[in-house]
């Protein structure tokens, strides 16, 4: 028989790495992050094109996502969006 371990030995996840999979857990989410592996940066424009999904979309799913896993740049009038976070990279690249 297999000895379980007993929950003193089980190491708790971080809050932050909770909060970070909670925040990338929709399919345009993990769709955007996915291109910005690929783009490097893109803009909103640049990203609906891609995604072929109304600007609306992407807007609102970036605005959830900045501060966690994206970073915005402004140049000019235009925002422009990369990834900052080494974990988001990791999660979308071990999905495929």
């Amino acid at each position: 028989m297999t000895n379980l371990k007993s929950k003193t030995d089980v190491k708790p996840i971080p809050e932050e790495d909770v909060e970070l999979l909670k925040v990338m857990a929709h399919p345009v989410r993990l769709q955007i992050v996915n291109e910005l592996i690929h783009h490097k940066i893109c803009n909103v424009t640049q990203l609906t094109e891609i995604l072929k999904i109304p600007q609306s979309t992407v807007s609102q799913h970036l605005s959830k996502m900045r501060g966690k896993v994206l970073r915005a740049e402004r140049k000019g009038l235009e925002m422009y969006y990369h990834i900052d976070n080494f974990k988001a990279s990791k999660i979308v690249g071990i999905l495929g």
